[in-house]
Formats: structure tokens, C-alpha cells, sequence
């Protein structure tokens, strides 16, 4: 059997030897290829394991900080807030009244001679004091400051509460009233004589100073005349 044969052409046949030339050379010289960058989808699974990590980091700072934290049982308690000056006057402090009855003393007593003590109730201050240097001074005495002239009166009456009452030297009324010699018109306090543990003792009040003042002799003198003759010239 024959096969067909294909139709002729009238056209000739095309030369290709123009272009030989050029394709020869091209299959003889390496490719050059640029590769495109292909980006990967990221799956579900790598997101969770993103978020895992993400979450161990976090737990592990909090533990950190936690741990790195000072102990409440160390931490120093807050301090209080000092109080600010005030511009409002400050009362009258006990050593300011100490002082203050100190410079009300008689005279004759040598420095150290008196001590501030434990003041009672009603007083400003008191102080007690050891032998008065001056002729014919008593041997022990006591002497308060107080604030007003109720309280005079009362610390007064319980001062004589402790002695025996007697007339001064001169048949002076005892419990009563006395008088300055600069001013006899005006009353300068009460006054009394009596013996405590029978030692001459005399009590008086200065209305003026606000003081209770009372001496007492020792058992080798003054005498009560002589202890009086003092209060006299000290008063």
C-alpha cells in the first residue's frame, strides 16, 4: 500500500542557515535563570506553636519578677510625716514654771541648794531646798507655785493640815492675815506658826507671786522667835 504523499509547495523551501548562527551560539553559552521567591503559607500548627512560646516567656518574666521582689516581711514601714511649725503659742512647759519659782526664792540659798521635785496635783511647780545660809535660817523648806488664787488657798490649807498650829512669836494671830512694811494698807497673804514633829515651822501665801511658801527649823535650832525673825526680813 502506498502511503499518500504530502502536497508539494510551489514556495521554496526556507533557508534556516541565516539563523543557525545565532541559536548554535546560544545553546553553547550557559542559562542565566533569576528564581522568583515563592512565600510560604504558614500553617495553623506553626501559629499555635508561636503562641506557646510567646506564652512560656511571659510566665517565666512574671517569676522573675516575683521572685526578685522584696519580702513584705523586710519592707520598712512608711514614716510619719513629721508635724509642721506652728504659728499658735505653745502653753507653758514645767521647766519654764520650775525656773520661774526658782527666781521667787529668798534669798540665802547658794546655788544646788534647791531641786525641782514631783509637783501635786494643783501645783505649777515645787521645789524643795536644804539649809538657807543666812543667819538663823531654817534648816528645810518647801516652796510651790500655783496658778491661781483658789489653788493658793488650797495647797496653803494643806500644808498646815501636817502641823500643830501655835501663836507666832509676839502673840501674832495664826492662822491670818499679813502685811509689808512698804504696804501695810494691803493684804500680802496668810500666815502660820505651828510644829511639825515638834520643829518650829511657818507656812505663808504671797497673793502677788501666786507661792506657798513653808520653812522649818532642826532639832538644834532656830529657835521659833529667831526662825521668825528670818521670815520676816525674807518675805
Amino acid at each position: 500500500m502506498n502511503s499518500p504523499r504530502p502536497p508539494q509547495s510551489d514556495d521554496p523551501d526556507p533557508d534556516f542557515s541565516a539563523g543557525q548562527g545565532n541559536w548554535g551560539r546560544r545553546f553553547d553559552e550557559p542559562l542565566t535563570v533569576s528564581p522568583r521567591q515563592v512565600q510560604r503559607r504558614s500553617s495553623g500548627k506553626t501559629v499555635a506553636i508561636g503562641a506557646a512560646v510567646v506564652g512560656v516567656v511571659v510566665a517565666v518574666g512574671a517569676v522573675i519578677f516575683w521572685l526578685t521582689q522584696p519580702s513584705q516581711d523586710n519592707a520598712q514601714p512608711a514614716q510619719a510625716e513629721e508635724p509642721g511649725p506652728t504659728s499658735q503659742p505653745q502653753p507653758t512647759t514645767r521647766s519654764e514654771d520650775d525656773a520661774r519659782l526658782l527666781r521667787l526664792l529668798p534669798k540665802g540659798y547658794r546655788a544646788g541648794a534647791c531641786e525641782p521635785t514631783q509637783a501635786p496635783e494643783g501645783v505649777l511647780s515645787q521645789v524643795k531646798c536644804a539649809q538657807n545660809d543666812d543667819p538663823d535660817g531654817p534648816v528645810s523648806a518647801t516652796f510651790s507655785l500655783v496658778g491661781d488664787s483658789m489653788g493658793l488657798e488650797n495647797v496653803f490649807n494643806e500644808t498646815i493640815s501636817a502641823a500643830n498650829r501655835v501663836d507666832c512669836p509676839g502673840n501674832i494671830q495664826s492662822p491670818g492675815p499679813w502685811r509689808r512694811n512698804a504696804t501695810p494698807d494691803s493684804v500680802s497673804g496668810q500666815l502660820y506658826c505651828g510644829l511639825v514633829d515638834g520643829q518650829p515651822t511657818v507656812v505663808w501665801t504671797d497673793e502677788e507671786r501666786k507661792t506657798v511658801s513653808a520653812v522649818r527649823a532642826g532639832p538644834n535650832g532656830p529657835t521659833f522667835p529667831r526662825l521668825y525673825a528670818w521670815w520676816s526680813s525674807h518675805s
